[in-house]
């Protein structure tokens, strides 16, 4: 349940950030009639998504067997790098608002107010493909339901963002993606972990035999409450492969890298241009 929860608040804070800053802004130069173009464009991103997620969830259930591991391989990859892309996005959005203000801006100039609908929904429905790919994911891993951590993941930062919009709250909402960024880099690392044992399941990559030095299974069993938990959230699982141990700790260690030199290459272009 946390899992959906921090991935779909997560999404939903995202796209509450980018709402927020147009709302905002033509509330403050006196141009609310194009509120409406706002909201039309979020709800058809909405709807673009939750068509996604049916003809997905249609696409997924035909599969049996053999091309049913091969799918959630695939799956599994296709969403850490969704996850990888959008951990690196955050740090290049200081200039966000400057940046959907003079979009925002020239559309109107130009009597084309729809452009601000399409604005809002390329943000809107690249949020909810990412989620559409997150949940289905997660729901590979576990039995159990999460729509409920979902459903609420969705209120919580809806209203998260109406309240700093509408208030003015001094809370920099960078820092709190970029915290919800660091464990969804972690679930990220489960999903390509759970990937690669998807794909040696289905005979297509070697598993390399090894004898842990501690039998992890009489620690902490995947299948159990916590561990199932733990499985959801960071991809664990207690008889890990080679392969699997591997794939995850250089994914880590690959985006950690990314993360460093996209910060300094940010830092030296700011200089720059200073």
């Amino acid at each position: 349940m946390f899992a959906s929860f921090l991935i779909t608040f997560r999404e939903t804070l995202e796209v509450a950030l980018v709402v927020g800053i147009l709302l905002t802004f033509l509330s403050k130069t006196n141009q609310s009639y194009y509120r409406r173009f706002v909201w039309l464009g979020v709800g058809i991103g909405i709807t673009l998504s939750l068509v996604l997620y049916f003809v997905i969830n249609s696409f997924f259930g035909s599969f049996e067997g053999r091309m049913e591991q091969i799918f959630e391989g695939v799956l599994m990859f296709v969403t850490a790098a969704f996850i990888s892309l959008m951990i690196l996005w955050v740090h290049r959005q200081k200039g966000i608002a400057k940046e959907l203000q003079s979009r925002a801006t020239t559309h109107i100039k130009n009597g084309f107010p729809l452009g601000i609908t399409l604005l809002t929904i390329s943000a809107t429905a690249r949020e909810g493909v990412e989620t559409v790919f997150y949940l289905r994911a997660a729901s590979s891993l576990t039995a159990g339901n999460i729509f409920a951590g979902a459903l609420l993941g969705i209120v919580v930062a809806a209203a998260f963002g109406y309240v700093i919009f509408r208030y003015g709250m001094k809370l920099r909402l960078m820092h709190v993606l970029k915290i919800s960024g660091a464990l969804l880099l972690l679930f990220a690392a489960g999903l390509v972990a759970h990937g690669v044992h998807e794909f040696q399941e289905a005979k297509l990559l070697p598993i390399f035999s090894f004898d842990p030095l501690i039998n992890i299974q009489h620690i902490l069993d995947h299948k159990s409450a916590f561990g199932s938990i733990l499985r959801v959230l960071f991809g664990y699982t207690s008889k890990p492969t080679l392969l699997e141990l591997l794939s995850y700790g250089s994914y880590v260690v690959l985006i950690f890298i990314l993360e460093v030199i996209t910060t300094r290459f940010i830092v030296l272009k700011s200089r720059s241009v200073a």
